[in-house]
């Protein structure tokens, strides 16, 4: 018998592993946590969906990731998303993350301790620290433009990698940065001046948004729409008890331990399909740098992720 037992045993380890049916990539942000929360607390399981989230350090990883087929979905930003699709179809934007109202902003324009910038007027042809055809970027133009600005007095300087680009600011070398929390109220609490917040325009700057691979929408629908089931109870549960997940925030979230007791955690949209409205400034400000041919709405972006609700 223990021969026998033994021997299943053996033949158990030697199996592939069952592949979960969705695979998503997410980036450590405050965005990310709704998927977090889902495991958490066995939404996916209740939702009959096995779902496998698979954490990036970095959006050229996750990019690499989809392109190759590993992952699904993941979380992105509309401008990511667009720049990595290119009119191809090989992805769909799914749904809203953050970023219904201007209130989910989460990037800022600050001057760096010493700089003597105090107003918005005095960024005036000041070189701004970004990264170049990113939502960075994109939320800079939008809130300086916003503010009457002249394309020509707008000055940036490409610095890729947000952790320089914050040393860089403290230290001097940059008179202005732009920056995504928690590293905005990292640098302003070092003594950097924060000038202006896209939380602060009078409409939404800046989103997340949950992107799927065309291929995986097709092949795997059923598994999708209920992996969206479980991120809406997920989004229930946060909005009706974020206290409890503050924790998982902390930890999923990168939230500085200075900030974790005090750090506001947002309201989260039901998803619900990208709207032309978000969309249309996007797509605009990319075909005008000329970094996409223009790309109709209805060919990335997908109303009818959900199922029956």
């Amino acid at each position: 018998m223990k021969t026998i037992i033994l021997a299943l045993v053996a033949l158990c380890l030697s199996l592939p592993a069952v592949a979960a049916d969705l695979k998503i990539g997410l980036l450590l942000i405050e965005d990310s946590v709704p998927f977090w929360v889902a495991e958490q607390e066995d939404l996916y399981q209740a939702n009959g969906v096995d779902v496998e989230l698979i954490p990036f350090l970095s959006a050229l990883e996750r990019d690499s990731a989809l392109a190759a087929g590993a992952i699904d979905g993941a979380i992105s930003d509309p401008v990511g998303a667009i720049l990595f699709d290119k009119g191809t179809g090989r992805l769909k934007i799914t749904s809203l993350g953050l970023g219904k109202t201007p209130a989910e902003g989460v990037f800022a324009i600050l001057a760096a301790p010493n700089a003597g910038i105090e107003t918005v007027d005095q960024l005036k042809g000041v070189r701004i620290a970004v990264s170049n055809a990113t939502i960075i970027e994109y939320v800079t133009d939008r809130l300086l433009t916003d503010q009457g600005f002249a394309p020509e007095e707008i000055n940036k300087i490409e610095v890729k990698k947000m952790p320089i680009r914050m040393q860089m600011l403290l230290g001097g070398s940059v008179p202005a940065a732009t920056l995504p929390e928690p590293l905005a109220s990292i640098a302003a609490g070092k003594g950097a001046r924060i000038i202006l917040k896209d939380s602060s325009a009078e409409e939404s700057l800046s989103q997340t948004v949950i992107v799927f691979r065309s291929e995986s929408l097709d092949e795997k629908a059923d598994a999708v729409a209920r992996f969206f089931h479980a991120y809406g109870a997920a989004v229930d549960a946060i909005n009706s008890d974020p206290e409890k997940f503050r924790p998982l925030f902390v930890e999923k979230g990168r939230i500085p331990p200075f900030m974790a007791a005090d750090y506001q955690i947002p309201t989260y949209p039901a998803p619900e399909p990208f709207s032309s409205e978000l969309y249309d400034p996007v797509i605009e400000w990319l075909t005008a740098k000329g970094l996409v041919e223009s790309i109709y709405y209805n060919e990335i972006v997908s109303e009818d992720f959900m199922g029956e609700q």
